[in-house]
């Protein structure tokens, strides 16, 4: 039997085809990927929920869904993706303590009086906060809030002194909204201990957490497989974390448990800090990953580099039970814990902003390897890199906090993730006016082109015309453009680089279709159809996908809507046997221009007319054709505004006074007769006018003729 052919025949000898490489994080290098099994499997570090999410978690999640579906629909690979929801959090406990207490207050009815001591108290209490704020930033945001709440209490006193009741009445309410923080901090120092209620600390997660499935769910990143919740994994981390202690690995200290870095570090197989070992020490680091509510505990550790894995609960704190006593698990443990509870000793891939590199990864991984004595608990390491805002890192202070919400008042969905397509994920991304500008405009070269081959079908049909070197030429570059897409893909999933090829061949169709009379438009709909593949892999819909959203049968009956009123109009203008041909010719023009300008596009259909021929019909978002056209109208009315500035200031230059008659302009003591039109005969002598001379006076009356009637026609139009 002949031995079956190599696969890879066409390639020269030596050369291996490109696979999958990806940036390990652990390595800091670009290494082959090769999962342990048959599925892949994948955690990523979730958000702890405890405020609306950012463009900072949109730069994670969108990135990871891109790296996710490029590799499950194009490389193939069977993924089991698992993230976790911290819901149990210094920052949960802290927020949801002062917003119970605020509400519990604004729903007392304190009386105005009290609000204004209460008010002041609390300013009082931030102020001190102020003093010893080291934080630059930071106390710039606390002085930034108690102006406003000087800016509400003024507003509410002079509503006050009006003796408006109802007035009043909003005014405080604003005035509460806006105290607050501030508020919420005061109430918390007297009263914060006496919260013990579990399901007081499990509201504000809650609501958070389903703002963040609306949030990624706008954004078309896909669910995970698995969710975790902290709060649900309780007992599984009291056991992880016993199994920690039976290693040798960590202690139990004052009712809490930490994990001892110097033991582990000092065993022959294991190593602390392996994502950033030059962090090793960092105490500023360790101590914001213990959280806030944690930081007076040095007493209890054998050594700074200690970090807890189980805390004791204080007043004021969510407990569950231990065998330490009754406490809630440390921020670093829980996903050791829940990622081994539902993918094992080993992962594929763990994924994470590269601001949890340290100490949150690096603890991550110390403790899973202590729970498991081995040291390969994770494969490949993939960390997105930071998301700033036109340049700068993104603050509340700076007043350049984006929530993904407001990001998508002001763009689409599509444009946002091209923005993070055409930036490396592991690099950082500057989201400025700039990026969304240039992810636009890629959004609409796609678009345009999808559209124009739809058109060109819809026109002429599938058609395969001679195969002329025009048609080589193109397909040549349909082929070395998807070898390069292949090419950049298999190198870290290089999105940037697979959009300029994208970019290059759609230029080079677009020169092909627009040196051609007649083309070849089933080569045409080959190269459209792998774009748009490509870019619904990527999550950016193309085409029907991305118009229809589900709602055909409604848009048809849209459509159908506007096809009836328009007949309607018709059959009245047909009727009326007095309209002049002349009108109704005005009319029909004014409603086909109607059609194409007022009706269609906020269903999405663009009319575009061509000349000799039937005009383009293209499908396309209504939201956006509707902003295009607007944009189109503001240019139009500003170029008019700028015209009647123009007019305007040309007017404001003409003098004020009217210019001479021409008639009257030569009769002066220098001349003795004039002719009928007032044009000099003989000179203050007496002496007649010569030829040359009556030839100059008579140029010099027609200039003052023209600039005379001139001004006459402005009055006129003034």
């Amino acid at each position: 039997m002949p031995k079956r052919p190599d696969p890879r025949w066409s390639l020269p000898k030596g050369v291996e085809p490109p696979r999958l490489h990806l940036y390990n994080s652990l390595t800091r290098k670009k290494e082959l990927f090769v999962p342990q099994g048959h599925v892949v499997t994948w955690y990523s570090c979730g958000p702890t929920v405890y405020d609306d999410s950012h463009m900072g978690h949109a730069r994670s999640y969108v990135s990871f869904d891109i790296l996710r579906r490029v590799m499950q629909d194009y490389f193939g690979f069977v993924i089991h993706y698992v993230m976790n929801i911290t819901d149990i959090d210094d920052k949960i406990i802290k927020r949801a303590r002062t917003t119970y207490l605020v509400k519990q207050y604004r729903e007392s009815q304190v009386p105005r009086d009290q609000v204004y001591d209460d008010i002041a108290a609390a300013m009082e209490h931030h102020n001190a906060i102020i003093a010893t704020t080291t934080d630059p930033d930071k106390c710039k945001m606390l002085i930034d809030e108690v102006q406003k709440v000087k800016i509400a209490a003024e507003a509410l006193k002079t509503v006050t002194n009006s003796s408006n009741a109802a007035e009043a009445s909003v005014k405080q309410e604003e005035l509460l909204a806006s105290a607050s923080s501030v508020l919420g901090e005061w109430l918390d120092k007297q009263k914060g201990r006496d919260i013990t209620d579990n399901s007081i600390f499990a509201e504000l997660p809650r609501h958070y957490e389903e703002e963040f499935n609306k949030d990624m769910e706008a954004l078309n990143v896909l669910p995970a497989d698995v969710i975790t919740r902290v709060s649900e994994y309780v007992p599984q981390i009291v056991e992880y974390v016993e199994k920690i202690i039976a290693n040798g690995y960590a202690y139990e200290s004052n009712g809490s448990v930490y994990f001892d870095v110097g033991k582990f570090d000092a065993e022959p197989n294991h190593y602390y800090a392996k994502l950033v070992p030059e962090a090793y020490g960092n105490q500023e680091a360790l101590e914001e990953g213990e959280g806030a509510l944690s930081l007076n505990t040095a007493q209890e550790k054998r050594s700074p580099n200690d970090f807890a894995l189980w805390k004791a609960s204080k007043p004021g704190e969510p407990a569950w039970p231990s065998p330490w006593g009754p406490g809630r698990p440390g921020w670093h443990i829980e996903c050791s814990a829940m990622a081994s509870d539902v993918l094992g000793e080993s992962l594929d891939i763990h994924t994470g902003g590269v601001d949890l590199k340290f100490p949150h990864h690096d603890n991550e991984l110390a403790q899973a390897e202590a729970h498991y004595n081995n040291d390969y608990w994770v494969r490949y390491f993939l960390h997105t890199g930071h998301l700033h805002i036109d340049g700068c890192k993104m603050s509340k202070s700076l007043k350049n906090f984006i929530t993904i919400k407001k990001a998508l008042e002001d763009n689409s969905a599509s444009h946002l993730r091209i923005a993070f397509l055409l930036h490396a994920w592991k690099d950082t991304l500057d989201y400025s006016s700039n990026t969304m500008e240039g992810a636009r405009q890629f959004n609409k070269m796609v678009t345009e082109f999808n559209l124009n081959i739809q058109d060109l079908i819809r026109r002429t049909g599938c058609t395969s015309s001679e195969w002329t070197p025009m048609e080589v030429s193109l397909q040549s570059a349909f082929n070395s453009g998807r070898v390069s897409v292949h090419k950049a893909l298999c190198d870290n999933i290089d999105t940037r680089t697979a959009l300029d090829h994208i970019r290059d061949l759609i230029t080079e169709a677009n020169k092909y279709m627009n040196n051609n009379v007649k083309v070849n438009s089933q080569l045409l709909l080959n190269i459209n159809n792998y774009i748009g593949k490509l870019m619904s892999m990527f999550g950016v819909p193309v085409g029907d996908r991305a118009v229809s959203g589900g709602q055909d049968s409604e848009k048809l009956v849209a459509v159908a809507e506007v096809v009836a009123s328009i007949r309607e109009q018709l059959r009245q203008w047909s009727r009326d046997k007095e309209k002049d041909i002349k009108d109704l010719q005005g009319q029909l023009l004014g409603l086909c221009d109607s059609i194409r300008d007022d009706l269609l596009p906020p269903l999405g259909v663009r009319l575009e007319d061509r000349e000799g021929g039937t005009p383009s019909i293209k499908l396309v978002d209504a939201a956006e054709l509707m902003q295009e056209i607007q944009a189109k109208k503001d240019q139009e009315e500003a170029r008019r505004q700028e015209k009647v500035k123009k007019k305007a200031e040309q007017v404001a230059k003409q003098p004020t006074e009217a210019p001479k008659d021409p008639k009257d302009m030569f009769r002066t003591p220098d001349y003795s007769q004039w002719d009928s039109n007032g044009l000099p005969t003989h000179d203050k002598e007496g002496k007649e006018i010569t030829k040359s001379q009556v030839k100059k006076l008579t140029k010099l009356m027609e200039a003052q003729k023209k600039k005379f009637e001139k001004w006459q026609a402005q009055q006129q139009q003034s």
